[in-house]
């Protein structure tokens, strides 16, 4: 059986995600689906393991963690600057979200970084045309525009997935290590 194309997957997360009106669940669900983003930029970027014991982004493995990929996407050049810090944001979102009992978005730190997050984001382009395709460029209230501002983090995330290749490695310091 042949897998479904990428992009239909991915406008089927968009779907889920926009029917969704509460705030904890979308920065949960976001967050996830950003973290997969990064495990599948990663896989694509690194050289091949060795072998099965050389995993690096499996279950106890030391990619495992969001922070960790977030941090390590930024170190390659993979990400800039500021799609870090809002995807440090989001991290610093969806730990209360998934770990609280209580949790109040209209209270700090949670206001705070929702807050911040719109910041990092809501200038760049490619948050215009995600308003633009999802919401018809219309006002959007406050559940919409963190629908709005996941979006265009996975939507940035996925457009990165899409143009990575497997890195050759430092060729100097490859050849260096050959001698």
């Amino acid at each position: 059986m042949a897998s479904a194309p990428k992009k239909i997957l991915f406008d089927d997360f968009a779907e889920e995600l926009l029917e969704e009106r509460s705030v904890r669940p979308l920065i949960i669900v976001g967050a996830s689906k950003v973290d997969d983003l990064l495990q599948e930029i990663l896989s694509s970027y690194l050289l091949p393991k060795i072998d099965k014991d050389d995993e690096l982004l499996g279950r106890d493995r030391p990619l495992n963690t969001f922070s960790a990929r977030i941090k390590l996407c930024y170190r390659l050049g993979l990400i800039d600057k500021t799609l870090y810090t809002a995807l440090e944001k989001l991290r610093a979102l969806r730990n209360p979200s998934a770990h609280h009992i209580t949790f109040d978005p209209s209270q700090p730190p949670v206001v705070d970084h929702l807050r911040d997050l719109r910041t990092k984001l809501s200038a760049r382009a490619s948050f215009g045309l995600t308003k633009e395709r999802y919401f018809d460029d219309a006002i959007l209230s406050p559940v919409e525009d963190l629908q709005c501002l996941l979006l265009t983090m996975c939507v940035l995330l996925e457009a990165i997935r899409e143009k990575i290749f497997v890195t050759t490695g430092h060729q100097v310091a490859l050849s260096i290590a050959a001698k």
